[in-house]
């Protein structure tokens, strides 16, 4: 689940009871971009894009190393067999995903699109099991009929994949769409005996522990389950004793977030999801929504005494650590004389009218000179871009791939500004602090 499934909601969702827990689907093409630091202070290991002090994936030393499965979003084995590769030793397997519906996986070849493509998913699969020492699985959705499904089953099952997880809806049917659980019936009798089928999709049906064995049995039986929704909402679903107030839920989940340094935007978003199915939290729910600070949230839910008692300086001095560590990775000069360095425009670091594109424009009529040329490409199928600016005979650029041409081309104006001396965070406030940057340049 993205933007759920971070460590500290894995973590809780095992100390309930799951069997197994998987990451938040994780491209592949971004994971090659990080570097593994083993975490002392957290007994954590991290993958981290050079630059950046958080990790994309945080893993357990102890607690997840046999009961974690990555899952990636990919178009390509090769490239897949890389992302594995780093983090084969750290975990118990690797998952595809490929039943993701979203505009983004399908315009990128990935998810959900690669279910039209038999032979592709036959040759990433193929690539995977040949050469990572731990077990592959897959997720797909329904196709429309049956005998497309079990077609489909049929050539993933000779790629020697250990499990399939079957969502019993197609791509273009949603959560209010009935489950086809007798297309996960049929697929659990027909498949061969050595690949584990396990039912997704019933989280609208499940409210108890006992519902999850009825899913089970109503899908074949299946050999197991996946929960996304229900484990989201509240997920002490997996407790076989009984589901626990949702307030002693999202507490326990505040605590794991401070023990493993977890972030205030999937804090949020985590809390959000849990409570934003309830009729009867409208109030709470509005109070937390408004909140702003790590310390807000815990007050709220009466902790304020167990968030100033972690220790937050020595994260954030490990923090520091990690991007001095990584700072000859992000910072150089390639050989084609771009000056590169790790940089990411954050929107909200700025004003409506002064970005850094627009700070670099300010600077440049202050200081009569050009205006820079921004060389954008975009690579495809991933749809993931990268700008490199021409400014006074230099070039700039990141030196990571972005989502966006907008994200490509602010962070390449930040990579600029910052390497003439200009503050884009100070900068952003008005023309006065540009003005004096240029004064100081005249004066030497």
């Amino acid at each position: 689940m993205v933007r759920i499934s971070s460590l500290p909601f894995r973590l809780l969702a095992l100390e309930y009871g799951a069997d197994i827990v998987f990451s938040e689907e994780l491209i592949d093409y971004r994971l090659i971009q990080c570097v593994r630091i083993e975490n002392d202070l957290l007994n954590t290991i991290d993958f981290v894009v050079p630059g950046e002090d958080r990790p994309m994936l945080q893993i357990h030393k102890n607690r997840e190393k046999d009961r974690l499965i990555v899952q990636l979003g990919t178009a390509d084995g090769q490239r897949a067999l890389n992302a594995a590769r780093l983090v084969e030793n750290d975990v118990a397997g690797i998952d595809i995903n490929m039943g993701c519906p979203k505009k983004f996986s399908i315009q990128g070849g990935m998810g959900s699109a690669l279910l039209d493509h038999p032979d592709k998913v036959k040759q990433i699969l193929e690539t995977l099991v040949n050469n990572l020492s731990i077990p592959v699985s897959c997720k797909i959705r329904c196709l429309p009929t049956i005998e497309a499904t079990l077609s489909l089953i049929r050539i993933i099952a000779t790629t020697g994949v250990h499990a399939i997880t079957i969502h019993g809806r197609t791509r273009d049917e949603r959560n209010n769409d009935q489950c086809r659980e007798t297309f996960i019936q049929t697929i659990v009798q027909q498949c061969p005996s050595n690949v584990v089928i396990i039912a997704n999709g019933g989280s609208t049906n499940i409210s108890s522990y006992s519902d999850i064995e009825k899913f089970r049995s109503r899908c074949g039986p299946a050999h197991g389950v996946m929960l996304c929704q229900a484990a989201m909402w509240n997920p002490s679903i997996f407790r076989s004793n009984g589901l626990l107030p949702l307030q002693d839920v999202a507490k326990r989940f505040l605590q794991i977030s401070l023990e493993y340094d977890n972030m205030l935007p999937n804090i949020k978003y985590v809390l959000q999801r849990m409570y934003g199915v309830l009729d009867n939290e409208d109030q709470f729910y509005e109070k937390m929504l408004s909140t702003e600070t790590e310390g807000q949230i815990y007050a709220l839910f009466n902790m304020k005494n167990e968030y100033e008692q972690s220790p937050i300086e020595e994260r954030q001095l490990w923090r520091d650590k990690v991007r001095n560590r990584l700072v000859n990775i992000s910072n150089k000069q390639s050989e084609n004389n771009i000056i590169e360095k790790s940089a990411k425009f954050i929107r909200s670091e700025y004003t409506s009218t002064m970005t850094p594109k627009s700070i670099l424009n300010a600077y440049c009529i202050q200081a009569h000179i050009d205006k820079p040329v921004y060389h954008t490409e975009e690579l495809k199928p991933q749809r993931i871009f990268r700008s490199v600016i021409d400014f006074k005979g230099q070039h700039y650029s990141t030196t990571t791939w972005e989502k966006s041409k907008q994200l490509a081309e602010q962070g390449s104006a930040i990579v600029c500004l910052q390497s003439i001396g200009i503050d884009p965070i100070r900068a952003k406030y008005g023309i006065n602090y540009i003005k004096a940057c240029l004064s100081t340049e005249n004066k030497l």
